[in-house]
């Protein structure tokens, strides 16, 4: 049987670590599989393509939010081409309504739910005994959702198997140093965050240490650029994640990099004592604070004092050698457009490296889905599922927050305005929101926002921006400080350039 893994990635960089755990469970078989990678910003008609040139018996997909739909478009038109191809979805995507996805789009043949290794393992072998008239029932694979005589039948999930018994990816693949490897030391999470799909498994399965320094060993070998932990909370286990760390120091190699999740208030003393000794770049971390509000922290199911988590936060940047990553979430109950404006000023005032605002996604199978209606809560009918409303956050004030989000990314994320923001913010006597509130206004009010703009541009509107709201008084200290910024960003040709053509926008 000749097999196609595909996965249809949000961008090239980007690897997913789903199709490559199917490949290796299957890598002892008499199947012939093969795995290919595209990304969401491939055109369409490569994509159909390629995977029509593969002539294999069954593609597979790994279905997420941000490819979902575009599967949908490629099952449908695969299945019109060759209708003898069999077509196997999987990931979360699917995984919590697959009944009513095999109802609304008659192409998918399988659906498999939940962990995927085993049961793929098991229906590969059903199909390659079908081929052979040695018939075995569909019925015995687990989770596996398929159409028989007109009708679609759910097997029954098991539990979740042992995780040291899957086989490490790259013992028969190659691995790409150029591109970031997502690594799982763990699956599940311990906390139930009512709008996150890792609370509904309600374990924590963990790899045993040795294997975890063996394989990490072979990605410092290889020197990749990134090894990123997908465990949901890396130090659940903080003697565990203390001993991860550990290792890592210990066999540092100059160039790999290692991202990991962590809950800030479970870090301690050791923790961070061992990562006080990393090089610079060794180490990213990414934190969800999600809000300061403790009525709406209590009411996703986490920690409602956010202090200890803030608190955690600055001692690791005032450590200067670790690259701090933090969330929150617009769009989660009880918090008005007022109370998210004094969340964004707590975290913003940590002054993280990333300070990433987003916005809710009602995720399948997930509790915020189920108290939808309880909140008010209006979200895309398609995925990424987003918010729209809900009963403390208009349409209205989300749409202001999604051009407070895009200035955000632009003059703080992107970095090389530092300097400018700092004195503005200082200047103007306002709190950071209000800051970011003004000039959004002034941005999309001038119609900026209507084209792409290149990043010298953006010196050039903050520039016009700071004129606005301060007058002549000032520019002459506002102009210094932007090129003193824009300096740190660009070479001297490109200065050089920019001097050239003037502020003028």
């Amino acid at each position: 049987m000749k097999i196609l893994l595909a996965a249809l990635n949000s961008q090239y960089v980007h690897s997913n670590p789903a199709v490559k755990y199917l490949y290796t469970v299957t890598a002892d078989t008499s199947d012939e599989v093969t795995m290919r990678e595209f990304t969401i910003n491939n055109e369409y008609s490569y994509i159909y393509g390629e995977l029509i040139r593969a002539n294999c018996d069954m593609v597979c997909f790994s279905c997420y939010i941000w490819n979902i739909e575009f599967i949908k478009s490629l099952g449908s038109d695969l299945k019109k081409a060759k209708p003898n191809l069999k077509i196997c979805l999987g990931g979360p995507e699917v995984s919590f309504d697959g009944h009513v996805f095999a109802l609304n789009n008659d192409w998918a043949d399988f659906i498999i739910c939940g962990e995927g290794e085993y049961p793929f393992y098991r229906l590969c072998e059903v199909l390659r005994n079908e081929e052979r008239l040695e018939k075995l029932p569909l019925n015995t694979v687990p989770g596996l959702i398929y159409r028989e005589d007109d009708r679609i039948y759910v097997n029954q999930q098991i539990e979740p198997m042992d995780f040291n018994s899957i086989p490490f990816i790259y013992s028969v693949l190659e691995c790409d140093p150029n591109r970031v490897i997502y690594y799982e030391s763990s699956r599940g999470c311990p906390f139930r965050c009512s709008y996150c799909m890792s609370s509904i498994e309600k374990t924590v399965r963990s790899l045993d240490l040795q294997r975890v320094k063996k394989e990490l060993g072979y990605f410092l070998h290889k020197k990749v650029m990134q090894v990123k932990f997908i465990d949901r909370t890396f130090n659940y286990d903080i003697n565990r994640a203390c001993e991860i760390i550990e290792y890592i120091l210990d066999n540092d190699n100059g160039v790999t990099n290692f991202h990991f999740e962590i809950c800030a208030d479970l870090l301690n003393d050791r923790m961070l004592a061992l990562l006080s000794k990393a090089r610079k770049g060794l180490f990213q971390l990414e934190i969800g604070i999600q809000s300061a509000n403790p009525e709406t922290l209590k009411a996703v199911n986490r920690n409602e004092n956010v202090y200890p988590v803030l608190y955690n936060i600055e001692k690791l940047i005032a450590l200067g050698n670790i690259h701090i990553h933090v969330d929150l979430i617009a769009g989660l109950p009880y918090e008005t457009y007022e109370l998210f404006g004094r969340s964004f000023n707590k975290v913003y005032a940590l002054k993280a490296d990333a300070f990433q605002m987003g916005f809710l996604k009602v995720l399948k199978g997930t509790m915020m889905e189920q108290l939808s209606k309880e909140y008010g809560l209006e979200y895309t009918d398609k995925a990424p599922y987003e918010f729209i409303s809900n009963y403390w956050l208009s349409a209205e004030e989300a749409v202001r927050l999604k051009s407070i989000e895009k200035m955000l990314n632009i003059y703080y994320n992107r970095g090389g305005f530092e300097r400018t923001l700092d004195y503005l913010i200082c200047v103007m006597e306002t709190e950071p929101f209000e800051f970011y509130e003004k000039l959004s206004g002034f941005y999309y009010g001038m119609g900026y926002h209507h084209v792409n703009r290149k990043k010298e541009e953006q010196y050039r509107i903050l520039r016009k921006f700071a004129l606005t709201e301060l007058g002549d008084d000032r520019i002459g200290e506002i102009e210094e400080l932007l090129m003193k910024d824009f300096e740190s960003s660009f070479n001297s040709e490109e200065v050089k350039r920019f001097l050239k053509k003037g502020w003028e926008i």
